[in-house]
């Protein structure tokens, strides 16, 4: 899958835009496809001016294409409740992280129109950002590789507490995520752990894989706690792709 690379090159980046911006993996690289056939060859290694020419190519190619019929949104949680245009915005400027006026350049808005449609479409998201995690197990290390990649993004944790079940997160400052650092534990247990807590759970264990468990939970390898990248990207796609 597009999100599977802790190192992505600017095609990646071009492929996944299409991908969840139509509704398809398969149409998305028809669109890429489409859209820069003729300068695919210099795609990975554009500077920052260029890869924003590159974008804006294919999303003048996504404006003119239909949805997938057999669409992946019905998987993706409340992403398939925006419209096609706040899916772009927000995937240009949550999860490409172009500035605002960057995101009007790509898609041929105005800088004021681009943070309109973001406001709106964070209404969806009111919950979860600003983005503020809670933590339940870990020991001293965890927290502090957890809190510099939190920092990283603009993110923060919120709270943190002891994985012996005696506190109920659903008691606690609301957390637009959870993430459960408990040895061996497994997706039960930590379920019990987060106790009445409603919204995404990635559960960060040793022997894991990154995978998706259902609408609202997810797994990773506990040692990617420390991978920047790897870490930021599920954070991305657990707040953004669960119900």
């Amino acid at each position: 899958m597009i999100w599977a690379q802790a190192y992505e090159t600017n095609l990646d980046r071009l492929r996944r835009y299409a991908a969840f911006s139509c509704g398809s993996e398969g149409l998305g690289d028809g669109v890429v496809s489409k859209a820069l056939s003729h300068v695919l060859t210099d795609v990975s290694t554009a500077e920052t001016e260029n890869l924003i020419a590159l974008f804006q190519k294919l999303d003048a190619t996504l404006q003119k294409s239909p949805p997938a019929t057999d669409s992946l949104f019905a998987e993706l949680g409340r992403w398939q409740s925006l419209s096609p245009l706040q899916r772009r915005v927000i995937l240009l400027c949550v999860v490409e992280r172009f500035s605002a006026r960057e995101a009007a350049q790509i898609t041929g808005l105005s800088r004021g129109e681009v943070k309109a449609i973001l406001a709106r479409a964070r209404l969806v998201y009111a919950d979860r950002f600003p983005t503020r995690l809670g933590l339940i197990g870990g020991d001293d290390r965890v927290c502090g590789v957890i809190e510099t990649s939190l920092l990283s993004v603009g993110h923060s944790l919120r709270w943190r507490i002891a994985a012996d079940g005696k506190h109920d997160p659903a008691t606690l400052p609301p957390a637009s995520l959870v993430v459960v650092a408990h040895e061996g534990a497994s997706l039960q247990q930590a379920l019990v752990l987060c106790g009445g807590y409603a919204g995404p759970v990635i559960l960060a264990d040793d022997g894991a894989s990154e995978d998706r468990l259902s609408l609202r939970h997810w797994t990773l390898p506990k040692d990617s706690l420390s991978d920047q990248t790897l870490f930021s990207s599920m954070l991305i796609r657990a707040l953004l792709f669960s119900d």
